[in-house]
């Protein structure tokens, strides 16, 4: 590849050459989520994201570690469990469940590590402490908070003057009003939030309860990569408060920068809103992959530019169906050669193009339109060996982005296949009718043959199941 990677760093507001802080090591934290319900398509987009970053950064030649948190305890979770009448942890284990299952299906790849906060109560209770003990947050009744005061930088993420902002805390156990009483500055920020016996909690120096949102990644980060790490992301909701608090957490204890780049997905918006749980305006992954494959998903997403917002509407994703189904085509029109690439200069320029797109600040959108081009060079050329390499290219740069290219054009969904069945049955129902008992037979046969057994019933007709 000819070009340098560029990245849209959030901290600079600006794009910037890429050059990690070890030599080929890049160290990456995502923020994932918080598991209190199905993931819905803007969480797709976060993990697809970040999925297709790791891919292109391996593919480039990097050692990646990639790490994706989950946020096991919150206060949305216990209400969750009030509702559902389970224990949170009941609660929290299903959905986690749920989004392994939906990353899975969408073909995104695990993460190098992926961990959960209850895992680190401890580091987190250790990580308050070295704050308190620094004159960087105090104890106020059973909390913790950050004293925003003491970070000068404060609102450097986020481009916030610090004297504007409301209060950076997610929802909390105490009234607002109690705060106000408690917190020496409306934007102090939860480090450690008291809770009642009842709810989920762990002792600490300052009574139980559990970490406040914020310091969890800045726990976790640290344990798991260091103080300082290459690239923190997220969606653009996550800017503020929450990266601009992680970072004057980490930095105010460390005296180093948190990360060196910061990057940030846009929404997927309905109606021109976020898609989002309190909105319920989402559409979950489980129920879009009932009719629709993880391709097409992948590919609504990724036609546009990760730091773009996307327009939600099942127009475009039937849109986006059709259009994986031309590359799948396409992927299927020759069989590729055992692993050698003829070279063309059309699948030369693709790689060329391909690579600066991607090394463009990740721009799929480009990156996704040169497939499309290289889709329709194998349908129009006569060269049997100019075909076949770019079926090659095609399948090998598609799976740079997480598309696998199944050919399901003669692959039938559990609702067709049924309906198949029932057409078979009406079709031999008419032939018993017109006593053509040779055809009905036939029928039976066939569908026997399938491992459907067919049973009449006493009022003439006929039903079916599984041998």
């Amino acid at each position: 590849m000819t070009t340098q990677l560029q990245v849209f760093n959030t901290l600079t507001g600006q794009k910037e050459p890429f050059v990690p802080l070890d030599g080929k090591t890049v160290r990456i934290y995502a923020c994932g989520p918080t598991v209190y319900d199905f993931s819905h398509l803007g969480h797709a987009r976060m993990a697809i994201t970040w999925d297709v970053i790791q891919r292109w950064l391996r593919f480039s030649g990097y050692d990646v570690i990639f790490v994706r948190n989950i946020t096991d305890v919150d206060d949305k979770i216990i209400k969750r469990a009030k509702e559902m009448n389970l224990r949170p942890e009941q609660v929290a284990r299903e959905y986690t469940y749920q989004f392994w299952l939906d990353t899975h299906s969408l073909n995104c790849a695990q993460p190098d590590f992926e961990p959960r906060a209850t895992e680190y109560i401890q580091h987190m209770i250790d990580y308050i402490k070295r704050l308190v003990d620094g004159g960087f947050a105090y104890p106020a009744k059973g909390d913790v908070y950050f004293d925003v005061s003491s970070f000068p930088e404060y609102g450097k993420l986020s481009k916030q003057n610090v004297d504007q902002l409301l209060s950076g805390a997610r929802e909390q156990t105490r009234s607002q009003e109690e705060l106000a009483e408690i917190k020496r500055s409306p934007v102090d920020f939860a480090l450690w939030k008291g809770a009642p016996q009842t709810e989920p909690g762990w002792p600490s120096p300052w009574g139980y309860g559990r970490p406040g949102w914020h310091t969890e990644c800045c726990a976790m980060i640290g344990n798991v990569l260091g103080e300082t790490i290459d690239i923190h992301g997220g969606g653009e909701d996550l800017v503020f408060p929450h990266h601009e608090n992680e970072i004057a957490q980490a930095e105010s204890l460390n005296k180093k920068p948190f990360a060196k780049y910061w990057l940030h997905n846009g929404f997927v918006q309905v109606n021109a809103e976020k898609m989002s749980k309190s909105l319920g305006n989402f559409a979950t992954i489980q129920d879009l992959l009932v009719k629709f494959p993880a391709d097409a998903i992948r590919l609504l997403l990724l036609q546009t530019h990760y730091r773009n917002p996307i327009d939600f509407t099942p127009e475009s994703l039937t849109g986006a169906k059709v259009a994986a189904q031309k590359l799948a085509r396409a992927a299927a029109h020759a069989q590729p050669l055992d692993g050698k690439q003829a070279q063309f200069e059309s699948v030369g320029n693709f790689e060329r193009d391909f690579g600066e797109a991607m090394n463009n600040d990740f721009n799929t959108a480009i990156a996704v339109s040169e497939l499309f081009n290289l889709a329709d060079r194998i349908y129009q050329t006569d060269d049997p060996a100019e075909r076949e390499a770019c079926v090659y290219t095609l399948r090998k740069y598609a799976n740079l982005l997480g598309l696998k290219l199944e050919d399901t054009r003669q692959v039938l969904d559990a609702d067709i296949s049924s309906r198949v069945v029932d057409a078979m049955l009406e079709l031999r129902q008419s032939a018993r009718a017109k006593k053509d008992y040779a055809t009905s037979d036939q029928i039976r046969n066939a569908l026997s043959q399938l491992g459907i057994s067919v049973m009449d019933v006493k009022d003439g007709g006929s039903t079916w199941e599984k041998a």
